[in-house]
C-alpha cells in the first residue's frame, strides 16, 4: 500500500478564487482545505509564470539535493547559476529548486520584473514568505505539517495531495517534542511515517487515519489550514508559488499538533542559546 490508499470516499470542495478579505474566512475558521479555481484570473502577475518565465529572469536559484532515501527534506540549499539548474532538470533531475519570491529571505539577486502581491485574504500583518518552487517530476514531500496557513497555486504541471485533519495527529506518528535527536535534525513538523511503504507494523494507528485526496491542476490554488497534515507528490515537470501566513487562534495552538510544534520550537530556542554559550567559552 502508499499512503494515498488512506483517502476517504469524500472529495475536497472547490470554489472561485477569493477576491474580499473575508472571502476565506469560513475556510479559516473551521479549518477546512479547499481547492481554489482561477488563480491567474485572480492574480494577474501570475499569468506569464511559467518555469521558462523564470528561467529568463532568475540569475540564480536556490536549491536542494536529494537525500539518500530520495526525498527533498528542505534542509540543506545551494545557490547556483539557472543555467546549472536547467540542466539538472534536462538531466539528472537531482534537484529541486525552493527560492523566497517575497518576504522572509529574499535574494539580493531578485529582479524588479518579479512582482508579488498578496490575495485580499492573505493579511500583511500576518504573512511570511512566499516561495517559489520547481521540481524536474516524481518529486514528493515529506508527510508533515505547517504552523502557518498555506495556498499552493499551481502554474505548471500537476501535483497529487493527501491531507489529514488536525484531529487525526495521534494517527500521523510525529517525532516526540522530547527526542533530542529530532529536534537536533530540525524534525519539528514531520511524520516518522514512509509514505511510499508504510509499516503499519510499527505505526498500526495510521491505518485507521482516512484522508482527503485529489488533484491540483495548473491554474488552480489549494489551501491548506495550519496544522494540517499533507503529503503531495508531483506528476511531471512542475511550477508552484505558495503563500504561509499566521492567522491561528490560541485554541489551535492549545490543541495537536501546533502545541507539539511550539514545545519542539521552544527546545530549539534552548539549543541555540547553549550553542552559543558553548562557542563563548571556547572561544574564551
Amino acid at each position: 500500500m502508499n499512503l494515498f490508499d488512506l483517502a476517504g470516499p469524500e472529495d475536497i470542495e472547490s470554489i472561485p478564487f477569493p477576491t474580499t478579505e473575508d472571502g476565506l474566512l469560513p475556510y479559516i475558521r473551521g479549518r477546512q482545505p479547499v481547492l481554489l479555481n482561477g488563480v491567474r484570473e485572480a492574480l494577474p502577475f501570475t499569468r506569464e509564470w511559467s518555469y521558462d518565465y523564470f528561467r529568463k529572469h532568475l540569475k540564480t536559484i536556490r536549491i536542494q539535493r536529494k537525500s539518500d532515501d530520495g526525498i527533498f527534506h528542505y534542509l540543506g540549499f545551494e545557490r547556483i547559476p539557472i543555467g546549472d539548474f536547467n540542466d539538472i532538470m534536462e538531466t539528472t533531475h537531482d534537484g529541486y529548486a525552493l527560492e523566497p519570491l517575497k518576504g522572509r529571505g529574499v535574494s539580493g539577486d531578485l529582479p524588479s520584473e518579479i512582482q508579488v502581491s498578496l490575495p485580499r485574504f492573505v493579511p500583511e500583518t500576518g504573512f511570511r514568505v512566499s516561495n517559489l518552487y520547481v521540481g524536474p517530476g516524481k518529486n514528493t514531500s515529506l508527510l508533515h505539517y505547517d504552523e502557518t496557513h498555506s495556498l499552493l497555486m499551481m502554474l505548471e504541471g500537476r501535483k497529487r495531495f493527501i491531507l489529514f485533519s488536525p484531529e487525526q495527529s495521534d494517527c500521523m506518528y510525529a517525532y516526540s517534542p522530547f527526542s533530542l535527536r529530532a529536534i537536533r535534525e530540525n524534525r519539528v513538523v514531520d511524520s516518522q511515517v514512509n509514505c511510499v511503504e508504510p509499516d503499519l507494523k510499527s505505526f498500526p494507528k495510521l491505518g485507521q487515519a482516512r484522508g482527503l485526496a485529489g488533484w491540483l491542476e495548473e491554474g488552480q490554488a489549494l489551501f491548506i489550514p495550519a496544522g494540517t497534515w499533507h503529503y503531495i507528490q508531483a506528476e511531471g515537470r512542475n511550477v508552484s508559488v505558495n503563500y504561509f501566513w499566521m492567522q491561528n487562534s490560541l485554541k489551535d495552538w492549545l490543541h495537536q499538533p501546533l502545541l507539539n510544534f511550539w514545545i519542539k520550537r521552544r527546545a530549539i530556542d534552548v539549543l541555540d542559546v547553549l550553542r552559543k554559550v558553548k562557542h563563548k567559552v571556547s572561544a574564551a
